[in-house]
């Protein structure tokens, strides 16, 4: 069976609605979410490169971020799940036993990715989709995502900024609400983010 455009744009429509949804309600939880991501830096038994991706991502999303108001952290949230589901499936033999102790946020996490493909088109979808690569030579506070991995010593100190990230989180509910009231508002957000990346790698 064949979709009507009508039925198209519903669908459309609804999909376009639960991003939007998605999107606010994790913005609101970032901070916690990111915990997931200190706890894979520091479990020995994933592999390696899923360790990295996770210190990658969030050396990104601790780091001085443009602007203000809950747009400035929309790609992060995106990048987030995109680094969860990659953890899931390059972190080794332990990887699933990893996910169950996140399982609220695992259980959701292919429903969003779908969501979110859906929603931001081939070209978004892939440029978010490679982005994690990039940020493994971010630094925080002088280390690199493969040094805090090496360093357990340094793991205190990740820990310490992302409680500082949390304190001074300043996103709330109805903050988004005000501010982000359509889906394209979203995508026009992550655009102008693409533009710049692309830019400032001269392409």
């Amino acid at each position: 069976l064949t979709l009507s455009s009508k039925d198209k744009t519903m669908q459309s429509t609804e999909i376009g609605r639960e991003f939007l949804a998605r999107v606010s309600e994790y913005l609101v939880s970032f901070p916690f979410d990111l915990k997931i991501l200190q706890e894979a830096i520091t479990e020995p038994d994933l592999e390696r490169s899923a360790r990295e991706l996770a210190a990658s991502v969030l050396i990104g999303a601790l780091s001085p971020q443009e602007g203000s108001g809950p747009e400035r952290f929309v790609d992060d949230v995106v990048l987030l799940r995109i680094a969860l589901a990659r953890i899931a499936k390059e972190g080794g033999e332990e990887a699933a036993g990893f996910c169950t102790r996140f399982g609220e946020v695992y259980s959701k996490l292919d429903d969003d990715l779908r969501i979110f493909e859906q929603s931001l088109g081939p070209e978004l979808w892939s440029w978010l989709s490679a982005r994690p690569g990039s940020f493994c030579r971010l630094p925080l506070k002088g280390k690199r995502a493969s040094q805090y991995v090496d360093d357990p010593s340094s793991w205190d100190q990740l820990y310490e900024d992302g409680v500082d990230f949390q304190t001074n989180y300043d996103v709330t509910e109805s903050q988004i609400q005000n501010k982000l009231r359509r889906p394209e508002q979203l995508i026009e957000i992550l655009q102008r983010r693409h533009a710049e990346d692309v830019k400032k790698r001269g392409g």
